[in-house]
């Protein structure tokens, strides 16, 4: 190498490293400014200062304490030189304020009310009114605000009658929970109502404790997105920003919108804490790995987009509020993706599915993962086609407390496949869930012109055991069973429904007709009996029946020695499992 192109070379790398910055976030330095140059001597006060400076290369390192701010994100990174918000131990960024002042209001019940100038709008109607609360119909609990007293979250309602008719329910509520059950006031710490036509708040407390008291701290969240950036604010977002060590928490978010989201591409989200936003918790276009998101309202959420990761991540209690679960729930929910992997992952005890994968999500690895007491299915796939499921654990699912009732339920298993294609199961195991592995059609269900139903299924080497339904059931609401109780009133005698089919092209899918390959499962036999199901019991065509053997004879599936991934288990096998995923979760969840 000549002396003139090593000296270029020597100059390059100095302008490089140059050019990247450390600037240092310290709110509880006496120094503290936005107007200081960012060192360690002369912090900057707020996270949202430093980036708006920080540039690709640079590292925003912020210091402990409580940020009240909303840190909204314009710049990006490089490939090789990411934006990095690096938090220390101890770094908690809210979307709540501390709210004092407190009023008592008029009569028996000891309400007091605040001022509140916040107003959370999703739409307007045709008329230019706003719209406070998103789906339609979830007029109280798909609103934005939430109020917390002392950490513990206070329960809402719709008006301040609705929060007088509370209290003789709330009165002397000493739970304790953090997280209340929606339907349970002993659970909460309280109610609240927000009035935003007149600017108040007004809150209950269960003890009846006066807001103002020594010891008691009233928090109400005010801040929607509280960091990063969405599709309505920068339609690109932002690519290789890296955020680290972060504890997010009471984003006064909607569902279906992320408090957290780092829209755009390329993007990582590691150690972090993402935990009771009001709706949604967090959407990160790339990676996300060794975070845990819990306790928020709606769905979780967590890493997207073609080519994402989500690895050792723990999604806990999300979903918690009574919104419908046939729109969207669960620990997160995807569409429209290609390519992505779920790696030593763990979804516990979420309202709807653990994992729903919706609307033509494709070519997705879930390996290594733990699915656990979620209120529906641990694993929903629906209407995508490529998906494997490997290596993974199914205990419970389907079979807890939830909201769901009884016809909207069927077909909930440890693994649910519906109307999707191509799709391979192998080396699970799934014990004590409502139904062990389920395919549901109601297809076809056409996307983008293509008709997507039960097809190309390879399901092997799957240990199932002393789930609660059925071990194996193919759920096929169609004519192939059939008609409908509901086209009895349209058709007078059978030969008419007959004649019905002949005329039109509804579909008559044979389950065992569709290339799907079951085969080298273990079906334990310490139910009694180990059930199957084809067809759906409301079509008088279906069948059950009681062993793997008959299942064999009348299908064809299950022809052949059991796969050596699958492997009998005995009822202390559950204990030990069960203690080991309580572990694997408990490990997870206390990190960062």
């Amino acid at each position: 190498m000549s002396r003139t192109t090593l000296s270029t070379l020597l100059l390059c790398l100095a302008v490089g490293s140059a050019t990247a910055t450390e600037y240092v976030v310290d709110m509880r330095s006496k120094v503290a400014d936005d107007a200081n140059d960012g060192s360690r001597a002369r912090p900057f006060r707020t996270i949202q200062h430093a980036a708006d400076v920080a540039r690709a290369g640079d590292t925003v390192r912020v210091m402990p304490g409580v940020y009240r701010e909303a840190v909204i994100l314009e710049h990006s990174g490089e490939a090789d030189r990411p934006i990095t918000f690096r938090a220390e131990s101890g770094v908690v960024l809210t979307g709540a304020d501390v709210l004092t002042g407190w009023e008592r209001v008029s009569g028996e019940e000891p309400i007091y009310s605040a001022p509140w100038p916040h107003r959370f709008i999703i739409n307007h109607t045709a008329d230019g009114v706003p719209i406070e609360h998103h789906p339609d119909d979830a007029p109280v609990w798909g609103r934005a605000e939430q109020v917390i007293a002392s950490g513990r979250q206070l329960a809402a309602v719709s008006s301040l009658d609705d929060l007088r008719a509370a209290w003789p329910a709330l009165e002397g509520a000493e739970d304790g929970r953090a997280m209340p059950v929606w339907d349970d006031p002993s659970t909460w710490a309280g109610a609240f109502t927000a009035d935003t036509d007149n600017g108040y708040l007004y809150a209950l407390l269960a003890d009846g404790a006066d807001p103002n008291s020594d010891g008691v701290v009233m928090e109400a969240s005010s801040r929607g997105l509280i960091f990063g950036t969405n599709p309505w604010m920068n339609r690109e977002g932002v690519h290789d920003v890296h955020v680290r060590g972060f504890t997010f928490r009471y984003g006064a978010s909607f569902p279906q919108r992320g408090a957290v989201w780092l829209h755009g591409a390329a993007n990582v989200l590691e150690r972090c804490r993402i935990e009771q936003m009001s709706g949604g918790g967090v959407s990160v276009s790339g990676v996300m790995r060794e975070c845990v998101v819990r306790d928020n309202g709606h769905v979780g959420g967590g890493a997207g987009g073609d080519g994402f990761l989500n690895e050792d991540c723990l999604w806990q209690g999300n979903s918690w509020k009574p919104i419908n679960r046939q729109w969207e729930a669960g620990g997160f929910k995807m569409a429209r993706v290609d390519g992505g992997v779920f790696r030593d992952c763990m979804f516990w005890g979420n309202g709807g599915p653990g994992l729903w994968l919706d609307i033509d999500v494709a070519n997705v690895l879930i390996t290594g993962c733990g699915f656990v007491n979620n209120e529906q299915s641990g694993v929903f796939i629906e209407i995508s086609h490529d998906i494997t499921v490997e290596d993974s654990w199914f205990l419970g699912n389907g079979v807890g407390r939830g909201i769901q009732v009884e016809e909207t339920n069927w077909a909930v298993g440890g693994i649910q496949i519906a109307e999707s294609m191509d799709c391979a199961i192998a080396g699970n195991a799934l014990y004590e869930n409502k139904d062990g592995i389920t395919l549901r059609e109601q297809g076809p269900r056409v996307l983008d012109g293509v008709p997507f139903y039960n097809r190309g299924h390879r399901i092997t080497g799957n240990t199932l055991d002393r789930n609660e339904g059925y071990q194996l059931a193919l759920w096929y609401d169609n004519a192939f069973f059939g008609w409908h109780p509901a086209e009895r009133e349209r058709f007078a005698t059978a030969d008419a429904y007959e004649q019905h089919l002949q005329d039109t092209d509804e579909q008559l899918y044979d389950p065992t007709q569709q290339g799907m390959v079951i085969t080298g499962n273990v079906y334990t036999e310490s139910t009694d009996p180990t059930r199957f199901l084809l067809g759906v019991p409301w079509r008088p065509g279906h069948a059950e029946y009681p062993s793997v053997a008959a299942f064999q004879e009348a299908t064809g599936f299950e022809r052949g020695d059991a796969d050596p991934r699958a492997s009998a288990t005995k009822p202390t096998d559950l204990v030990r499992l069960l203690r080991g995923m309580e572990s694997r979760r408990t490990e997870l969840d206390a990190r960062p």
